[in-house]
C-alpha cells in the first residue's frame, strides 16, 4: 500500500524543502521544531521547540529537546495548556500563544526523510542520575519540510507508544474521534493516519534506524546549553 507523506495540507514558508536535502546543520546547532495546524496563518498559535541538532543528513533530522527548555505552545483562551480544554470542545475553542517549559526529562526526536511520523525517545528520571530508557513515542504527523534553521510539520493527533519491553499501544484514539466530529480531520484523513501508524509500527518491528539501539545509548554533549526560543520576549509581552 502506498503511504503518502502528508495526511493534512502543509503549512510551511515558501521555499521550504524536504528533510534530507542540504545545506545541513552540524551537531550542536540550534533548530526550531514547529508544529502548525493545517491552514495556519501568521500570528496563529503553534508549537515551537528550540532544539540542538544531533544529526542532519540524507537520512533525516535528529535533535535533542533539553529539560527546562522554554517553548511556544498552544494554550486555551485563558492561557492554560491546551489539554485543559474539554475534549468535546478541543478543536472548537479558540487557542492562544503561550510560553511553556518542557516538563520532565529531555527527549531525543528523530524525523526520518519522507516519513509521516517522528520518533521521540524518553528516559525515566532517576535519583541516582542514571538514564533508564522508558520507550519510543511515535508522533504521527506530516512529513517534515524545512528551511535552514527551522523544520515544520502538522500533528495528526493519533500516536503510538512502544514501551521498553517492546509492547505496542495506540494512543489518543478518542481524540481522533473528537477531531472528526469537530471538523479537524475528515474520515479519509483519519483512515490514512491509521495506515501511517501501521507503517511506523512495521518500521519498528523491522529494526529500522530510528529505532536502532544506538539511540537508546546516546547522550547529549555536556557542553550544550539550552537554546533560546526566538522571539521569547515578544511572546511573553503579548
Amino acid at each position: 500500500m502506498s503511504i503518502l507523506p502528508h495526511s493534512t495540507p502543509a503549512a510551511v514558508p515558501e521555499g521550504a524543502r524536504p528533510l534530507g536535502e542540504g545545506p545541513f546543520l552540524v551537531p550542536g546547532d540550534q533548530i526550531d521544531w514547529h508544529y502548525r495546524a493545517p491552514g495556519w496563518q501568521p500570528g496563529d498559535p503553534s508549537t515551537i521547540s528550540p532544539m540542538r541538532v544531533v544529526r542532519d543528513d540524507e537520512r533525516g533530522l535528529v535533535a535533542w529537546l533539553a529539560p527546562g527548555t522554554l517553548q511556544e505552545a498552544q494554550g486555551s483562551a485563558t492561557g492554560d495548556r491546551v489539554r485543559s480544554i474539554p475534549l468535546e470542545r478541543r478543536w472548537l475553542d479558540r487557542r492562544t500563544r503561550i510560553v511553556e517549559e518542557w516538563w520532565g526529562g529531555g527527549s531525543l526526536r528523530i524525523a526520518p526523510v519522507g516519513a509521516a511520523w517522528s520518533v521521540c525517545l524518553f528516559w525515566k528520571p532517576a535519583d541516582d542520575g542514571d538514564w533508564r530508557f522508558d520507550g519510543w513515542y511515535v508522533n504521527l504527523e506530516n512529513a517534515h519540510l524545512r528551511t535552514d534553521r527551522d523544520t515544520y510539520s502538522s500533528d495528526h493527533i493519533l500516536d503510538v507508544w512502544i514501551a521498553a519491553d517492546r509492547t505496542v499501544h495506540l494512543k489518543d484514539e478518542d481524540e481522533v474521534v473528537a477531531a472528526i466530529s469537530q471538523g479537524r480531520l475528515t474520515r479519509e484523513q483519519a483512515a490514512q493516519i491509521e495506515r501511517h501508524a501501521g507503517a511506523a509500527i512495521e518500521s519498528f518491528r523491522s529494526g529500522e534506524w530510528p529505532f536502532d539501539a544506538e539511540w537508546i545509548d546516546w547522550r547529549p554533549d555536556p557542553s550544550w546549553t539550552i537554546p533560546a526560543l526566538r522571539g521569547l520576549d515578544e511572546l511573553r509581552g503579548a
